[in-house]
Order: C-alpha cells, then sequence, then structure tokens
C-alpha cells in the first residue's frame, strides 16, 4: 500500500503487502519515499520510528513524550494490531 501526503511530498510504501501498489515515482519524481514493512507497522517501537521519520519529512513534530502520550500509542496499538509484539512503547 502507498500512502500519499502531497502538500508534504511525502509518500509512504509498505513494501511487502501483497494487495498493495507501489509508490508511482514517475508520477511523483520529487516525492520522499519512506519504505517500511508490515513487521515494523507492527513492532511498537519501529512503527514509532516510521512516525517519526514521517514528521521529520512533513516538517513536524510529534507529540511530546509523557506517560499520557504513551498509554495512547499502546491502546491505538492494542485496537489496530491486537496483543502487543515484542516491542515496548
Amino acid at each position: 500500500m502507498a500512502l500519499y501526503w502531497p502538500e508534504q511530498k511525502v509518500a509512504l510504501e509498505i513494501v511487502d503487502d501483497p494487495a498493495s501498489q507501489p509508490v508511482d515515482r514517475d508520477a511523483f519524481p520529487d516525492f520522499t519515499v519512506i519504505e517500511v514493512t508490515c513487521a515494523q507497522i507492527e513492532d511498537p517501537v519501529a512503527s514509532h520510528e516510521i512516525a517519526r521519520s514521517l514528521a521529520h519529512h512533513m516538517g513536524t513534530e510529534l507529540p511530546p513524550d509523557n506517560p499520557e502520550w504513551r498509554a495512547r500509542r499502546r491502546a491505538l496499538h492494542r485496537t489496530l494490531f491486537g496483543a502487543p509484539s515484542s516491542g515496548q512503547l
């Protein structure tokens, strides 16, 4: 799957998603493409790094890292993926 943020010229490509289309690099030659795997998205620590990279390339920052924010991230991750994997938030 490829997700695009046209205003920021950023795309996220999930390279091992069998049902996805890759980033159309011919149509978006000046985009920054961040390539990730399904395993990275499912891993809490790796997904946080993806979020950091996206925020950086979009010219923004993630919210401050505090206990409340971590609890919200854990809850969202559990909602999306079920039980936590080996990584810690």
